[in-house]
């Protein structure tokens, strides 16, 4: 009876915590409670969901993981609209004045064409063109993108590494450190929430152990390899939901600043 009671204590300690983590991210947000709670487990639930469809079977796995597969097309998918986005960031703050943020935003506009460019091979997979001659080669998918290529593949995953632990450490340090108190404005626009420090989360330590662990077990290769999908699709998401939230915070500033215009102009 005393350890039922004990489990039950557990379970109502942890379910508050939940709720009172769902409520900040709601605070974070400006949104309800379970939009918050949306956010936090979201992460989560992606990369359980790889585990899942990993213990489906083989088939399903490679449905879900290989290339042109449901994780990629999802990737796609959150990158085409942070750069939709991120061009409406663009905009706002070279109308307000920020032309330098808007500058670094542009670059950001920039690396997530790229990305895109990547995910779909340029579009060689779409239209279905020849892998031209200088790829063949070199890349060992035989297509038309550069993450692929032998000896530059290994670079894109320490970049990979580097931009988790941006979107780990970074909101830690500018977002409470006093020494930046005077800045913190400014730099929470090129910063991403606490929020989201979970999904850049995923990626850094994934990373992490892929580069320490280059050959994962043989009877794992495949699902493990595969699973860097997964990961790559929660960091898609990030960077969706990075550019939502910046959006959705110059639209409140605009909206307050309009306000005030109009009651001093009564």
């Amino acid at each position: 009876m005393a350890g039922e009671l004990r489990q039950r204590a557990s379970t109502g300690n942890w379910s508050q915590g939940l709720k009172r983590l769902a409520a900040g991210v709601a605070r974070e947000w400006n949104c309800s409670p379970g939009s918050g709670m949306a956010i936090l487990v979201t992460p989560w639930l992606i990369a359980l969901s790889g585990v899942a469809a990993a213990l489906v079977g083989k088939g399903f796995y490679k449905w879900y993981t290989e290339e042109d597969g449901f994780c990629e097309d999802m990737q796609v998918a959150f990158y085409v609209a942070a750069l939709v986005l991120c061009l409406m960031i663009v905009r706002r703050l070279w109308k307000s004045g920020e032309k330098g943020i808007a500058g670094l935003y542009l670059l950001v506009c920039v690396g997530l064409f790229f990305l895109i460019g990547e995910e779909i091979s340029w579009g060689q997979r779409i239209f279905g063109w020849a892998t031209p001659e200088a790829f063949q080669t070199a890349n060992k998918q035989d297509e038309t993108n550069l993450h692929n290529i032998y000896g530059v593949g290994s670079k894109f995953k320490w970049i990979q590494m580097l931009v988790g632990a941006y979107g780990v450490f970074l909101p830690l340090l500018v977002l409470r450190a006093k020494w930046l108190a005077r800045h913190r404005d400014r730099l929470a626009l090129l910063v991403p929430p606490h929020s989201l420090i979970s999904y850049f989360f995923f990626m850094f330590v994934w990373r992490a152990y892929r580069n320490a662990v280059p050959e994962p077990p043989k009877q794992f290769y495949y699902v493990i390899t595969n699973y860097n999908e997964v990961i790559e699709l929660i960091l898609a998401l990030a960077f969706f939901l990075f550019m939502l939230f910046q959006l959705r915070k110059l639209n409140a500033k605009q909206q307050k600043r309009n306000e005030t215009d109009e009651l001093t102009a009564v």
